[in-house]
């Protein structure tokens, strides 16, 4: 099924005014989380009430394009102060702001995920939040049969007909490391969100030809997976680099289910 897949470079908060009202179904994103990593145009190390600003901004603005039924998944991660090191929670500080935007909290999914650095002065972080963001609890998009797992114990008679348990709220999904950045031609890209990971979100809160949105683009993962589920996108991302970079995954990483 022929999708299409829009890309806009420009500065999230501005694009998103551009984007039709009620138009999207899903939202998926990432957005820089304040840490220096290197993103091109985008100074990743800024005041923390600048960084809170923008997340608000992303989310207020986003709310307004999303269907009434629509959905947003914010993934955030507990990350260290530069100074002080103690550690600083995003998840909490995005619910914070979601609620303030007038979002509706419907999971925090637990990212778990096993290859990263391992500090010495603290426990090894391996997880990040995926926050699943609603408009409306009453009424908002769930297609749990399109995502069931394989059932653990295959002969119980009370398991579900359709062939496959609810994948529960922690999910493990490897992170794109070096060498696979680097099989891809995508080395230069700091942080990549799993393929597999994007597509179960996708199919849980959306149908085909609905169209989903990412505003911190970044290397396109998430029009890939749009684009692999026949679901139309929205890419916006603030550096020119990456145009080229999303087309050319939409053109050879293409594998439609």
């Amino acid at each position: 099924m022929k999708s299409n897949h829009k890309i806009i470079i420009g500065n999230s908060i501005d694009a998103l005014d551009k984007i039709e009202k009620n138009s999207i179904a899903t939202i998926v994103t990432s957005p820089p989380y304040n840490i220096g990593k290197n993103y091109g145009k985008y100074k990743d190390k800024i005041d923390k009430n600048k960084w809170e600003e923008l997340i608000f901004e992303v989310l207020k603005k986003s709310k307004n394009a999303l269907k009434p039924n629509g959905s947003f998944f914010l993934n955030v991660s507990p990350v260290p102060d530069s100074k002080t090191k103690e550690i600083i929670p995003l998840d909490s500080i995005s619910y914070n702001l979601a609620k303030e935007a007038g979002y509706y909290l419907r999971n925090s999914i637990i990212w778990h995920f096993n290859n990263m650095q391992n500090p010495t002065k603290r426990l090894s972080g391996r997880w990040e939040s995926v926050l699943w963001l609603v408009k409306d609890l009453d009424d908002y998009i769930f297609n749990l049969n399109d995502i069931r797992i394989p059932y653990i114990t295959k002969n119980d008679k009370r398991l579900n007909p359709t062939g496959g348990r609810n994948p529960t709220d922690v999910w493990y999904f490897d992170r794109v490391n070096n060498m696979t950045k680097t099989k891809l031609g995508l080395s230069d890209v700091p942080t990549m969100f799993p393929v597999p990971m994007i597509e179960r979100i996708i199919k849980m809160s959306s149908k085909k030809k609905d169209k989903i949105l990412d505003p911190f683009a970044g290397s396109g993962t998430t029009a890939l997976a749009a684009k692999n589920l026949s679901r139309d996108s929205i890419s916006i991302e603030i550096d020119d680099k990456y145009r080229e970079i999303i087309r050319k995954r939409l053109k050879d990483e293409f594998e439609p289910k």
